[in-house]
Parts: C-alpha cells; structure tokens; sequence
C-alpha cells in the first residue's frame, strides 16, 4: 500500500533511451560536435525522412560510427520533438537503425504527390518577381515523381510567367531554370527602369489614404521641343533617394480658373485649353515646399521673405 506513496514521493529523473555505455565511447581528439539543423515536430511540411536525411550528411565525419550518432541525434532534436525523445523508455533503443525506425514511427508523414497538373497550375503574379516565382515552382518540382526530361519543366515554368515575360522570351529557349529567372530578372529591372522614365516624365499621384507619395505632372522633353510655344524652367528636378510628400498637392477643382499673376511662377497667359493636374492656388506653396525639401534647385538662390523687406520678388526672373 505504500508503494504509490513513494512513487509519488519520487523525483524525476532524465535517462536516455540508449544504454549508458554508449556514452563511455571515446571521440576522436579534435572532434566537434555540429551544428545540427533542428526538427521540432511541429512543422507540417516537415519531413522525418529529410531529418535523418540531413542528420547524416552533418555526421559525414562519423558515418560509420552508428553508436555515436545514435549518442548526438538528441542533439538535433527541440521542442514537441525533444519533448518526445526524452520520453522513450530507457535503454529502449540499442542501435542507430533502431532509433530512425522508433522517429519515423511516430514522425513519417505521407507527403502528399504532386502531380503535373499541379505544376501547370501554378502562374507567376503580376506583382511577384521572377525569382520568388522559380523558388515557389521548384519546391513542388522536387516533390513531383513522375518522369519526365527536365526541357518540359523549364517549358513549363516559362509558360506560367505574367504576360510582359511571356511575350519577350516567346520561341527562346532555356538551359535550365537558373538561365531562365537570371533572364526574366533581368528584364524586369528593365521594365520596372522604363515604368520609372515614364513617371518622372509625366504622371499625375495625388494622397490617397494608403499612400504617402505626391508627384506633379510635367510635360516631357520631347513633348516640350514639340510645342509651339516653349517655356524656360525656374527649376530643375533634383535626384532623390526617396518619394517626399507635398502637403500643398492637391486635386485642381471642376472648374479650375487661372488665379492672378503670384510673382512669376504661373504664366499670365497660359496656352488655350491648356489643363493644369493640380489646383493652380497651391503653386506657390508647393514651389516653396518642394525648394525646402530640396526635391528643385535653382540656379539662383531665393530670398527669404525678411529680405525682401516687402518688396516684390519674381521667381522667375531672380528680381
């Protein structure tokens, strides 16, 4: 009857579930124990079979010591999955064999098959680069165990890039996977090189409650040497390293009118028809906001209101 007492009277002791003696093996002077990539047992898309897999490459300097693998497999072993192995019964496992089949029992997952109507579903996204694109189709390829020549796989994954890539490298053909996201990066950044051009030429962005960015529209190069009548810049567009927001940027009214001539900065007698993308009252502060930003320079430089102890300034003409 008192057994149970002194049951429960008991501390816990940690004993391994391999025979003490493999302990007392002696390690090779200069050995260090590896780094091991640990399994936790929680991760789904985790693989017993991979471990053991990987657990062996790191051991490839005792591969046939099976004793002293057995002695470090704790090692690369955390969490749910620790919890397990300190768990087994002590001195239930006498071999390194032994051991992989009590883990796999209790860890093995059927990984479910991938097919090639799988791979086939698969699409790159407008806004996902290429290379997270190849990375998301490779992980299923390696899974895929149905035959096939490698060529049908980089068919495959050319076929399931977005359009702009579809089109440019349509007839081409790959080497391999690599060739093919090295290519498709490439010109992507040469696309995204153009988008870029194309809105620091013209481009109209007004603050939106998801964004934080403002840029005013400007006529081209080309489109201004066109024009019948020219007009000399007061400033020019600085390099940025960043988008700046412009408080003073904001959506012209239906019925926008021309405001009085302000000092030089719009013209008094704009081009017929001519529509402006933002509201005309606001171009003084937004000269003002975008010279302190340092988003233009001048060639000049222009005084400060006590300065010019109320006389008038014109931009323009820097007088």
């Amino acid at each position: 009857m008192m057994e149970p007492e002194a049951r429960r009277g008991e501390k816990p002791t940690y004993r391994k579930p391999y025979p003490a003696y493999i302990d007392q093996i002696s390690l090779s002077p200069g050995f260090k124990v590896s780094n091991f990539t640990l399994f936790n047992g929680e991760d789904p898309h985790a693989s017993s079979v991979e471990h053991i897999g990987r657990f062996s490459v790191q051991c490839i300097a005792i591969e046939n010591n099976h004793l002293l693998k057995l002695r470090l497999f704790g090692n690369s072993l955390f969490g749910q999955a620790f919890t397990w192995y300190t768990n087994l019964p002590a001195n239930s496992v006498q071999t390194w064999e032994q051991m992989e089949s009590v883990f796999h029992d209790y860890y093995y997952r059927i990984q479910p098959e991938v097919t090639i109507s799988d791979l086939a579903a698969l699409k790159q996204s407008e806004d996902e680069p290429a290379q997270d694109f190849i990375t998301r189709f490779r992980k299923p390829k390696m899974k895929c165990q149905i035959p096939m020549e490698e060529r049908h796989f980089f068919q495959m994954a050319q076929a399931a890039l977005k359009i702009s890539l579809r089109k440019r490298f349509d007839g081409m053909l790959f080497g391999d996977l690599a060739e093919l996201v090295d290519k498709a990066s490439k010109y992507e950044e040469l696309l995204r090189e153009e988008q870029q051009k194309r809105n620091s030429s013209k481009g109209t962005y007004y603050k939106s409650p998801s964004s934080s960015i403002h840029l005013v529209q400007v006529e081209s190069e080309e489109k201004a040497e066109c024009s019948e009548e020219g007009e000399v810049a007061v400033a020019e567009m600085a390099k940025l390293k960043h988008p700046i927001s412009c408080k003073a940027l904001t959506k012209p009214p239906k019925d926008q009118k021309l405001p009085p001539f302000t000092g030089g900065f719009v013209p008094s007698k704009p081009t017929q028809n001519r529509v402006y993308s933002f509201d005309l009252t606001k171009v003084d502060a937004l000269f003002d906001e975008m010279l302190l930003q340092k988003a233009i320079k001048t060639p000049h430089r222009i005084p400060k209101p006590e300065e010019l102890k109320g006389r008038q300034y014109c931009r323009w003409r820097n007088s």
